[in-house]
């Protein structure tokens, strides 16, 4: 099944290249940290505070403004240390890219570039959920167990038509020109194995995640342990994506 041999080629990747991986995502995760933790100090919040929900209404109530600017840094300051790690990976595993050290290459074009495309795959998806709310809307005054069966289609649907587009991602983190047409014509016949391919990513997911509920009990050690666990959960993620890019535009065997 090709869907597999996707999966599990992404994930040997990562396996295989485990040094070049805690190169690419290690140094930016303590990065965001360190600074989410400045962020907090210079607000007044301790990590304990998160979990106080009297203290965050107290927060909340006395500086909205302020509030709502911290969860707008936090918003950008995760989503580019994202972009950084998932940009350079596609980079090392697409063009060959080593990390030189531990602070991988921060290409800033690239990662605009990237983040442009997903807010058009973005809004692609919107238009297409459009129509899907309508039709089930529709559906359900009429028999609402109807209606789940066509939302789970049309839910299905979308979500096949946007990961044959989601190629120009590698793409534009590379620096290749792909046009959601092209990418949308490359992975033509690609939509069984795009519904087995999201299956095994959920399965793989719930797995990791009762594995780390297991090892966070284990005190300081398993949380760590689980922050490096969700890094590789992460680029195993990016590596599928990768592949799929690699195989179904780039021709490259599985």
């Amino acid at each position: 099944m090709k869907a597999w041999s996707i999966f599990a080629h992404s994930l040997g990747m990562v396996i295989r290249n485990l040094r070049e991986a805690v190169q690419i995502a290690l140094v930016p995760s303590v990065i965001a940290f360190g600074l989410l933790l400045a962020l907090g100090s210079a607000a007044g919040l301790s990590l304990s505070a998160f979990s106080d929900p009297v203290a965050m209404d107290q927060l909340i109530s006395d500086s909205p403004g302020s509030f709502a600017g911290g969860i707008f840094a936090f918003w950008v300051l995760i989503t580019v240390t994202m972009l950084w790690i998932v940009v350079s990976w596609h980079r090392f595993v697409l063009l060959e890219e080593y990390p030189s050290g531990w602070v991988p290459a921060f290409r800033f074009d690239r990662i605009l570039s990237y983040f442009g495309h997903g807010l058009l795959l973005a809004l692609v998806a919107s238009v297409m959920m459009i129509p899907v709310f309508l039709l089930i809307m529709a559906v359900s005054a009429v028999s609402p167990v109807v209606s789940i069966l066509v939302m789970v289609a049309a839910y299905l649907a979308v979500l096949v038509a946007m990961y044959r587009l989601v190629p120009v991602l590698p793409a534009a983190a590379i620096g290749k020109s792909l046009k959601l047409k092209e990418a949308w014509n490359a992975t033509a016949g690609a939509n069984g194995t795009i519904i087995a391919l999201f299956l095994i990513m959920i399965a793989f997911q719930i797995l990791v995640q009762l594995a780390a509920a297991v090892v966070l009990l284990i005190p300081v050690i398993g949380a760590i342990i689980v922050l490096a666990a969700m890094l590789i959960l992460s680029l195993v993620s990016a590596s599928v994506l990768t592949t799929f890019y690699g195989h179904y535009v780039e021709g490259r065997p599985i």
